[in-house]
């Protein structure tokens, strides 16, 4: 055989080959090319159609098929994938933000603050941590924003998002409160520094009580404005159900509200236009904001450990009295004289008596201006997200300066009161009407207390329990400014100081 008799030509298959070819079973061999079906040809032209589609910026959002099920393709949507790790980073930087915040306030993350005063601690990481959420946040919040219109439903989003918020919001208040109470608890003792008003005297000194007041809770304030804007934005979707509730049942649901929410008469009343902005009932607005500071967990907590049995006792059953008993009644004898009027949902300006008595003032509570011009429904999380941090600028803007001018006006009140004398009856009503208008961040009321107990005071100090955390001057204009209903406000203080002056005749 020649050199070249051996050799295969092209396409000729060897003689060996095909008989192994011919023993294996059909089901081995490999399948033979086959022309595509006309639903193939389609699937395939419907998938690189939508591939240009997603490109080019259409609805048609962009998908890849990346195995089978039983079920059919397993299909992963990728605009989708992509967008929600644009919302994971944003929840991932908010939380950056709150928690480098909470930190300068409170200073527990770090061994050593180069700067450490009364109302804040700052270390050089501060200033990087919170430049990398605040650009972080709106990084992501433009990336989504910029894939939404790609997408065919993003609402499925916008309930899970607003409940992660909710929940870092409530976290970094417990832990606001959380730090310092288990610092009082190991010193036994509650430090009201603050008080002090940076050692001014003389007709200054309402200024700067104010300020400091203002100072120390600055954290605090920040958190219920952010909370109260997003009750602004969502509460009609998830809450009003429950808030919307009247008679006995509304005062029990704001009073279990207020439970997990530290929050000072001032601070919670800053949450209450919200709640009424939405429908609130005035069982729930009233019991929330009297719940708020008198029953929340932490500050029960501290009153079992830093204040003597009978005191602590004291505070705790005045606090549900007062939240459950006295706001259901006044609700009840107020919705007898009228129907709730909130003018923070007006649509007009305030007319009659309300305008004779403050119109300019009623007027900084003008719904439209408060909430802006914004859809009712809330499609998408870039809508709840610039619903909730517009309502939350507006609400700043107008309850800050009125709180501090207030607190200005209620620490003049204060320091013009003769002092109490002894442990009397006399003692004990000028404290309860005294205490009843002064303003005091959440658990203030508890060293001022122990120094009077300490003194002998007893009496004074049991009003002084239960009007000092309930109402002030502040919150009584917040919530007569926002709801236009001054009677009820007068008769709730006139509640508070009834309940101070019973509690503090039971130590005399």
């Amino acid at each position: 055989m020649g050199c070249g008799a051996g050799r295969l030509g092209p396409g000729t298959p060897h003689k060996r080959s095909r008989r192994r070819a011919a023993r294996r079973p059909r089901s081995a061999r490999p399948p033979r090319d086959r022309p595509r079906s006309s639903e193939s040809h389609r699937a395939v032209a419907g998938n690189a159609s939508r591939r240009m589609g997603a490109i080019q910026g259409t609805m048609e959002p962009l998908t890849t098929t990346v195995g089978r099920d039983r079920n059919g393709p397993v299909v992963i949507n990728e605009a989708h994938t992509g967008y929600r790790a644009f919302i994971g980073g944003f929840i991932a930087f908010l939380a950056l933000t709150l928690l480098t915040l909470l930190d300068v306030r409170r200073g527990f993350l770090f061994r050593v603050y180069p700067v450490r005063t009364l109302f804040h601690v700052f270390t050089p990481a501060h200033g990087l941590m919170l430049a990398s959420g605040l650009v972080g946040m709106t990084a992501c919040y433009r990336a989504a924003r910029g894939i939404e219109p790609r997408l065919s439903d993003t609402s499925r989003y916008v309930k899970g998002l607003t409940f992660v918020i909710f929940a870092l919001l409530v976290m970094d208040l417990f832990a606001y409160r959380g730090v310092p109470a288990a610092r009082s608890i190991a010193a036994g003792r509650v430090n009201a520094d603050w008080l002090q008003a940076f050692g001014v005297v003389g007709w200054r000194r309402p200024i700067a009580q104010a300020t400091s007041y203002l100072l120390n809770v600055w954290h605090a304030t920040m958190l219920g404005i952010l909370i109260s804007g997003l009750t602004l934005s969502i509460l009609p979707m998830y809450l009003k159900l429950y808030c919307t509730r009247g008679g006995f049942t509304g005062t029990l649901f704001g009073a279990m509200f207020a439970l997990p929410q530290p929050f000072c008469s001032c601070c919670s009343s800053v949450m209450a236009p919200s709640f009424a902005r939405r429908g609130a009932s005035t069982n729930f607005l009233l019991s929330f904001v009297i719940g708020a500071p008198m029953l929340n967990v932490t500050t029960v907590v501290l009153a079992l450990a830093l204040l003597p049995a009978p005191f602590a006792v004291t505070r705790i059953v005045a606090g549900l009295f007062v939240t459950v008993g006295v706001t259901y009644l006044v609700a009840r004898i107020a919705d007898g004289w009228d129907h709730p009027r909130v003018v923070i949902a007006g649509t007009g300006p305030v007319s009659g008596r309300l305008q004779r008595i403050g119109g300019s003032y009623l007027s900084l509570f003008d719904r439209d201006w408060i909430a802006g011009s914004r859809p009712e429904t809330l499609e998408t999380p870039s809508q709840l997200l610039g619903a909730w941090l517009h309502a939350s600028g507006r609400i700043a803007l107008v309850l800050v300066p009125t709180l501090w001018v207030w607190s200005v006006v209620a620490a003049g009140i204060f320091q013009a009161l003769p002092p109490a004398f002894g442990n009397n009856l006399p003692s004990v009503a000028l404290a309860a009407f005294g205490g009843t208008f002064f303003m005091i961040s959440t658990w203030s009321e508890i060293p001022m207390a122990l120094q009077l107990i300490q003194s002998g005071i007893d009496g004074p100090a049991a009003a002084l329990l239960v009007v000092l955390p309930a109402i002030s001057l502040p919150c009584m204009m917040l919530l007569g400014g926002s709801l236009g209903r001054f009677r009820m406000i007068a008769l709730l203080s006139v509640g508070v100081i009834v309940a101070g002056i019973v509690a503090g005749a039971m130590f005399l």
